[in-house]
């Protein structure tokens, strides 16, 4: 038999972490079992559904090369099955008509908070022999006795009795599906073999198999993942450094990258860290699943990015760079990513480096640069200046070698000329070599920016 899973997200919003790993997690025991990872977008929520949202999932899972097998299952076009299988219980009798009010609704839930009991519908409809031509919703009849036995792959056995379950709603009284009901006879539909969700779904899950053996379909193998947590042990939200999967892309973080981070949530095997995509495949088992809530960590995460960053070759990093930099000499720039390459963490450490070797001026002076170039020895950084001006081998080495030189005769440290020098040239106090800097960046525009700071007045600059 075919593995088939599903990731079933509804399009009320972006595709977040959570939502991601569980996309991943699905995607690897297809592929790991030789079967299909399909997707099913729950869009029968009409007021909240919005296509914005089903192009953002679709964009998010495709950047993170979860591709999906075969066409788009929508759950809206399906509703004319939920009807079907929701009025075959009805005739079963396994189902039944709901007259109750909401007035009559809420009277029993405050009997029930008065009592500090849990509320239960009180199933005072299920026996009723006469129909009336009234609103009605559809319960399915929960059986009196015994309990449910749900053998998961990562909970191991639970049990729930049938006592602690009320008649759940299956049809609305405008004739809509509830999730309950749809979700079950879409997996149906879809011949899904295997369920792994968040065990926030554990509770569904109940209910969903009274509705499998009322309609007397095979379970299928159910695995329910600890949820989440941030760093703190509360709900992971924006706060804790998380965000929609599509933001992570904006802001040039490696999808290999993500998806390790994500595999690693929960999961493990060994110890080891780093998974190339077909490792991930043919080590991925649910067994390696934990039962205790992940701690979203941003260091962690960027740690991670870092890695797989600099296993890019020039050519990868090019691809990367904003569309500016394509009307750059190619060499040009793939010998200034060289000069980056090995201090940069992400894209962002490389343009910021290119942002000041790829233009005559520096446009951006930090503060703490400028602080460096003030407080220099503005004699010896000029007389520096004039003699690096009649220099003709523009070459790191000789550069250095050079500055040594003026560092011995003045007195000073390395520190007090070369940091002024640097700050002078890119803007910030940090950066390669700045001999190499200096030689890549050519003896021209080198002494035009260096004058610019030390030839001119404090309001020229």
């Amino acid at each position: 038999m075919t593995v088939i899973t599903r990731f079933a997200p509804s399009p009320t919003g972006s595709l977040h972490l959570g939502g991601a790993r569980t996309a991943l997690f699905n995607w690897l025991y297809a592929k790991n079992q030789g079967g299909k990872f399909l997707l099913r977008i729950e869009d029968t929520d009409l007021l909240r559904s919005k296509s914005i949202y089903t192009k953002q999932i679709c964009d998010s899972l495709k950047w993170l090369n979860l591709n999906w097998d075969g066409e788009i299952f929508f759950q809206s076009r399906n509703v004319s099955k939920h009807l079907k299988f929701a009025n075959l219980l009805l005739d079963k009798g396994l189902a039944y008509k709901c007259y109750c009010t909401k007035e009559e609704l809420n009277k029993e839930k405050e009997i029930a908070l008065k009592n500090k009991v849990p509320y239960k519908y009180s199933g005072k409809c299920r026996n009723l022999k006469k129909s009336y031509n009234t609103e009605y919703v559809l319960r399915i009849k929960t059986p009196k006795e015994g309990f449910i036995t749900l053998k998961d792959n990562i909970q191991g056995i639970v049990n729930v009795e049938y006592n602690n379950l009320e008649d759940f709603i299956i049809l609305r009284s405008d004739n809509t599906p509830t999730y309950m009901l749809a979700v079950v006879v879409d997996d149906y539909t879809m011949n899904v073999t295997d369920v792994i969700r968040g065990d926030d779904h554990l509770t569904n899950t109940f209910k969903q198999i009274i509705l499998y053996n009322a309609l007397n379909w095979k379970l299928p193998n159910f695995s329910h993942i600890p949820l989440i947590y941030g760093a703190d042990g509360s709900k992971l939200s924006k706060r804790h450094g998380a965000q929609s999967v599509l933001e992570y892309e904006k802001k040039n973080l490696l999808p290999e990258a993500l998806n390790n981070y994500l595999l690693r949530l929960g999961w493990g095997y060994k110890d080891k860290e780093y998974f190339s995509t077909q490792e991930a495949i043919e080590l991925f088992s649910t067994k390696g699943i934990g039962k205790s809530p992940s701690r979203f960590d941003a260091i962690k995460l960027k740690s991670i990015n870092s890695y797989y960053f600099k296993k890019l070759t020039n050519d990868q990093i090019l691809k990367k760079l904003k569309p500016e930099y394509s009307y750059y000499n190619k060499k040009k720039i793939s010998q200034l990513i060289d000069l980056f390459k090995n201090r940069a963490e992400n894209i962002d450490d490389i343009e910021e480096g290119l942002s000041y070797m790829c233009n005559d001026i520096v446009k951006n002076i930090s503060e703490d640069a400028l602080k460096l170039i003030d407080k220099a020895d503005k004699n010896i950084m000029i007389e520096t200046i004039n003699k690096l001006e009649k220099i003709d081998f523009w070459e790191a080495s000789n550069l250095e070698k050079f500055i040594k030189a003026e560092v011995k005769k003045n007195n000073i440290r390395m520190f007090d000329i070369a940091a002024p020098i640097r700050s002078s040239i890119t803007g910030k106090t940090y950066s390669p070599s700045i001999f190499l800097v200096l030689e890549k960046l050519g003896k021209e525009v080198s002494i035009k920016r260096l004058k610019n700071n030390y030839y001119l007045k404090d309001n020229e600059r």
